[in-house]
């Protein structure tokens, strides 16, 4: 059976959506509201920090300014793709080519 593993990752960036406009919060408040620590933090140039989320299909990067408030969101990515149909439509798909391919090959002879 499938396992959505782009599950994590979209939930959390629902609650970066759900955030609205973030421009002037603190890490802090992004962070209680996202309900979870950034997975990596980084000293920038001129006293700023980047802080990084990562899930599973979601990336997003926010720089902060020396104030801690936010400056702007660097980077931003989620993955809404579907699940994919499963293995048995593939195999399903592969038979009925393959019968076909036969049967335009025996019409030939």
């Amino acid at each position: 059976m499938y396992t959505d593993v782009t599950a994590p990752g979209r939930e959390l960036h629902r609650r970066f959506i759900a955030l609205g406009d973030m421009t002037g919060k603190t890490a802090a408040e992004i962070t209680a509201t996202v309900g979870v620590e950034p997975t990596s933090i980084s000293s920038m140039a001129h006293g700023m920090t980047l802080l990084q989320w990562q899930a599973t299909g979601c990336h997003m990067a926010l720089l902060f300014g020396p104030d801690g408030k936010l400056v702007k969101i660097t980077h931003e990515y989620a993955n809404y793709a579907p699940a994919p149909a499963g293995c048995l439509t593939l195999v399903v798909l592969l038979l009925f080519i393959i019968l076909v391919t036969i049967a335009a090959v025996a019409l030939q002879y």
